[in-house]
C-alpha cells in the first residue's frame, strides 16, 4: 500500500499532544522525519509510518499482524531500523502512542552535522 506522507504527518501532529516530549518534523526525501525532543524517532513516507527501534523492539513490533520493515519507496530495500505500523495499528491511538513512546525512549542523540569545507 502507498501512503501520503502529509496525511501521516497530520496523524502524528494530532496525536503528539498526548506525548510527554516535543515532536517536530522536517521534510526528507519526499516524506518527513519526526523528532522527539530533537532526536530522530519516526519516518513518514509513502511506505507508511515507521518507528525507529532497537532490534529487540523491532522483533516485538514485527510479531504484530501487518507490521513490516519500512520501505521508504517501493523499490528500496527494507529498513534495518524502521518498522512500519500496520493499518489496523495506525488507526488506534493507544498502539501508535505506545510505539512512538518506545521509539523516543530509545532514540540515540543525533550525530553532529559535518562541517562544510
Amino acid at each position: 500500500m502507498t501512503y501520503d506522507p502529509k496525511v501521516l504527518r497530520d496523524r502524528l501532529d494530532a496525536i503528539s499532544a498526548k506525548l510527554p516530549f516535543e515532536v517536530t518534523t522536517r521534510p526528507m526525501m519526499g516524506g518527513f522525519i519526526g523528532y522527539a525532543d530533537g532526536r530522530t524517532f519516526v519516518s513518514l513516507s509513502s511506505g507508511g509510518l515507521g518507528v525507529k527501534l532497537l532490534p529487540e523492539d523491532q522483533e516485538r513490533l514485527l510479531a504484530r499482524p501487518g507490521s513490516e520493515r519500512l520501505r521508504h519507496l517501493p523499490d528500496m530495500p527494507p529498513s534495518k531500523t524502521y518498522i512500519a505500523l500496520a493499518d489496523e495499528d495506525l488507526a488506534r491511538d493507544d498502539v501508535v502512542l505506545e510505539w512512538l513512546q518506545r521509539a523516543a525512549e530509545t532514540a540515540p542523540e543525533n550525530k553532529p552535522a559535518k562541517k562544510k569545507r
